[in-house]
């Protein structure tokens, strides 16, 4: 994908919100960041909110399949959003 081609994510922001949110889910901070340290996929999200903002598909280290919307805050840190079961 152009613009992400060789790009990775090593820092995470986590604040009260995407925390919680994320727990709504039944999806810990720690399964979350697994994503981006397994295979994934990276598309653009497909709503509208930022030019900056992703939807990666992977795996935990358990094998769990999630799907995480998060942005890329630049510096190899993204703020992970939301996320599911897939």
């Amino acid at each position: 994908m152009s613009g992400l081609t060789g790009k990775r994510w090593y820092f995470f922001m986590w604040d009260e919100n995407n925390v919680d949110h994320l727990m709504i889910h039944n999806i810990r901070p720690f399964e979350a960041e697994e994503v981006f340290f397994n295979t994934y996929i990276i598309t653009p999200n497909k709503k509208k909110h930022g030019p900056n903002r992703f939807r990666i598909d992977g795996r935990t280290d358990g094998g769990r399949s999630l799907r995480l919307i998060f942005e890329d805050i630049g510096f190899n840190m993204a703020r992970i959003i939301t996320g599911w079961d897939i």
